[in-house]
C-alpha cells in the first residue's frame, strides 16, 4: 500500500484528537481568575496529550519520509496505535477530574504505556518489512529513545502505588518531555514540508468548524431570540479570523520554505497548542462578553500565538540563510511585536474602561498584519 493516503489518514485522526480534547474542558463557574485557574488540571492534562500526539507524529514522519509502502501487518500495528490514541481525550478528561484516583491515574498510565509500546511495535514491524531499505538504516534510531520513556512511566507506577498517588500524571509528562528533547538533539531537516502543513491545515480547520459548535441554539424560532445570542456570533467572528489569519501566515510562510528543523515545527506546533484553546476561549468571552478576565485570556493567548509566530519565522530564517526571497520577506519582526503591543495596550485600556476592545483590538492587530504584508508582497514583485 502506498504510504500517502495512510498518512494522510493517519494525521487526520491525530489532528482531531488533539483540537477535540479541548472541549472536555469545563468552563469556569465565574468570569474571575481563581474559577478560570481552577481548571489548571484540565490544561496541563491536555497540553501532556498534545505534546504526546505531536511527538508521535514526528517521530511517525521521521519514519515515512523514507518509505513509500507498507504492508498489512504495518497498518494492523498502526491500527491498534491509532484505536489506542484515539481513546486518549476521554480518558485524559475522565483522569483530570480524578486526579488522585488509583484507578484513574492507573487506566490511564497504562493507556500511555500501551500505546507508547504499539507505537515501538509499528515502527519495529516497518523496519522488518524494509530490512533491505538503506535509507531507514541511516535514522539510526537507538533502543534507549524507546526504553526510556517507557521506564520513565512504570516508575511513576511505583510511584502512585506508594507514596504519590499523581506519579504516574507527572512520570507520563516526565516521559514526553524525555522524548521531545532526544529528538531535539537528533537536529534533523526535512526538505519535504507538505506533509506538516498538511497536518496544520487539518488542525485549523477542524478547530474552526469547532468553534460553532459551542454556540447555543436560539432559544426559539423569532428573530428575538436569535439577536439575544450577539456575543456569541460576535465572537465566533473575530475568533474565525484569528485563526484563518494563523492558516494565512503559515500558507505564506511555506510557500517560500524550502526546509523545517524540529525547532521550527515545535515553535509553529506551540503556536498551534495556544490556537486550539479559541474555541473553549471564544465560549468564555460569549457568556462574559462584558468581563475582564475572559477578554485578557483571550488577549494573552492571542499575544502568544504571535510569539509562537515570531519564533516560527526566526528559526526558519535561521536554517536557510541561503533562501533569499524568505530572508527578504521576513526581514524584520514589526508586525508580530506591533500586533503584541497593540494588544497590550488594549487589555490595559480594558482592564480600565470597556473589557470587549480587547477582543475586538485582535481584528485592528490582524488588518495591520495584512497591510504590512501585501506592501511587501507588492515591493518584493517589484524586484
Amino acid at each position: 500500500m502506498n504510504t500517502n493516503r495512510f498518512e494522510t489518514f493517519y494525521d487526520a485522526i491525530l489532528a482531531i484528537i488533539i483540537t477535540i480534547l479541548v472541549l472536555k474542558i469545563p468552563q469556569p463557574l465565574s468570569p474571575n481568575w481563581g474559577p478560570f485557574f481552577s481548571n489548571y488540571l484540565n490544561f496541563t492534562t491536555y497540553f501532556i496529550v498534545f505534546l504526546s500526539i505531536i511527538n508521535i507524529w514526528y517521530s511517525n514522519q521521521n519514519l515515512f519520509q523514507h518509505i513509500d509502502d507498507i504492508n498489512n501487518k504495518s497498518l494492523v500495528a498502526y491500527g491498534i496505535s491509532i484505536f489506542l490514541f484515539s481513546l486518549f481525550p476521554y480518558f485524559a478528561s475522565w483522569l483530570s477530574l480524578n486526579v488522585y484516583s488509583l484507578t484513574a491515574e492507573t487506566i490511564f498510565g497504562l493507556l500511555i504505556l500501551f500505546a507508547s509500546i504499539s507505537h515501538i511495535i509499528s515502527v519495529v514491524v516497518v523496519f522488518g518489512a524494509n530490512k533491505s531499505n538503506e535509507k531507514l538504516k541511516e535514522l539510526n534510531i537507538k533502543k534507549s529513545h524507546f526504553i526510556f520513556p517507557l521506564v520513565i512511566i512504570l516508575i511513576g507506577f511505583i510511584i502512585s502505588y506508594t507514596i504519590f498517588i499523581p506519579g504516574i500524571y507527572l512520570s507520563t509528562l516526565l516521559a514526553v518531555i524525555s522524548s521531545i528533547i532526544y529528538n531535539r538533539i537528533q537536529g534533523k531537516e526535512f526538505e519535504d514540508t507538505e506533509r506538516f502543513e498538511a497536518l496544520i491545515d487539518a488542525i485549523i480547520a477542524i478547530i474552526i468548524t469547532i468553534i460553532v459548535l459551542e454556540i447555543p441554539i436560539a432559544a426559539n424560532g423569532s428573530l428575538e431570540s436569535l439577536l439575544e445570542l450577539r456575543p456569541e456570533f460576535i465572537a465566533y467572528a473575530i475568533s474565525f479570523i484569528v485563526c484563518f489569519n494563523v492558516w494565512n501566515f503559515t500558507y505564506n510562510l511555506f510557500s517560500i520554505v524550502k526546509k523545517i528543523n524540529y525547532r521550527s515545527i515545535w515553535s509553529i506546533a506551540s503556536g498551534l497548542f495556544f490556537l486550539s484553546l479559541i474555541p473553549y476561549l471564544t465560549t468564555f468571552v460569549a457568556m462574559n462578553f462584558n468581563d475582564f478576565v475572559p477578554q485578557c485570556v483571550y488577549g494573552i493567548d492571542f499575544i502568544i500565538i504571535n510569539l509562537c509566530s515570531l519564533i516560527a519565522t526566526y528559526e526558519m530564517k535561521k536554517i536557510d540563510e541561503s533562501n533569499k526571497f524568505l530572508q527578504a520577506a521576513f526581514q524584520n519582526y514589526n508586525t508580530y511585536i506591533l500586533n503584541i503591543l497593540f494588544t497590550i495596550i488594549f487589555i490595559i485600556i480594558g482592564y480600565f474602561y470597556y473589557p470587549p476592545i480587547i477582543i475586538i483590538s485582535c481584528i485592528f492587530s490582524i488588518l495591520v498584519t495584512w497591510i504590512f504584508m501585501i506592501k511587501k508582497i507588492n515591493l518584493l514583485n517589484l524586484i
